[in-house]
C-alpha cells in the first residue's frame, strides 16, 4: 500500500516536471511500470510533423497580419481586376478577405492595413444569382455588410463586385473589371 502511495506521488512529480515545454513528451506510471510518452530528445514522427507544419505555416504567411480569429491578412498593392485579385489570393493559399470583413472586431484590426494602401480595395464579396455572397460561401446580410449610403446601387447594371471605397472606407458595388488593390485572407 505504501509503495502505491509513493508511486502516485512520483507519478505526479514526474508528470509535472518532465513534460516538455511543447507538451509532447512525458513519463507516466501505467500498468505497474513507467512508460515514456513521446521523448523530448527523440520526438515521435507525429510530433516532428506537427512542429514542421507550424513552422511552414508561419513561414508561408511571413509578413501577413495574424488576427485573433486565426486568419492571416495581407494587402497587395498591385492594381488588378476582381478575378485576378481572387486568383492571386488563391495562389497564396488564401482568398479575398471575407470572414474578417464581416466581423467588426477583426475589421477594426485589419482596417489600418486597408487604409495604409490609400486606394480602393477589393474584398471577397460578389453578387451571384441576384444576391451578394462572401468568398467563403456565406450569404451577405445587413448585419455583416457595412454598405455606404444608397449602396449597393448596381449603377449601369453591371456592379457585381465589392470594394472598400477610398476615404469613405465603407462598401460599394462596382464593375468587376475595375483595377484596384486587394486584401487576402488565409486560414491559419
Amino acid at each position: 500500500m505504501n509503495l502505491y502511495i509513493i508511486g502516485t506521488i512520483c507519478l505526479f512529480i514526474i508528470d509535472t516536471s518532465l513534460a516538455g515545454g511543447d507538451g509532447h513528451c512525458y513519463t507516466k506510471w501505467k500498468n505497474g511500470r513507467w512508460v515514456s510518452v513521446g521523448d523530448c530528445n527523440n520526438p515521435s514522427t507525429a510530433d516532428v510533423l506537427r512542429q514542421l507544419k507550424k513552422r511552414v505555416k508561419a513561414k508561408e504567411f511571413k509578413g501577413w497580419y495574424q488576427a485573433s480569429n486565426g486568419f492571416y491578412y495581407k494587402l497587395f498593392n498591385d492594381k488588378v481586376n476582381y478575378a485576378t485579385a481572387k486568383s492571386n489570393c488563391q495562389k497564396q493559399g488564401a482568398d479575398l478577405a471575407s470572414a474578417g470583413v464581416r466581423n467588426p472586431t477583426i475589421l477594426s484590426k485589419i482596417m489600418p492595413l486597408i487604409k495604409a494602401g490609400n486606394d480602393h480595395t477589393w474584398i471577397g464579396l460578389k453578387k451571384l444569382e441576384g444576391k451578394f455572397i462572401w468568398a467563403d460561401g456565406v450569404d451577405s446580410n445587413e448585419g455583416d455588410t457595412d454598405w455606404n449610403a444608397e449602396e449597393p446601387s448596381n449603377s449601369g447594371g453591371d456592379e457585381d463586385c465589392v470594394h472598400f471605397w477610398l476615404y469613405i472606407w465603407q462598401l460599394n458595388d462596382i464593375s468587376c473589371t475595375k483595377n484596384m488593390k486587394y486584401i487576402c485572407e488565409a486560414r491559419a
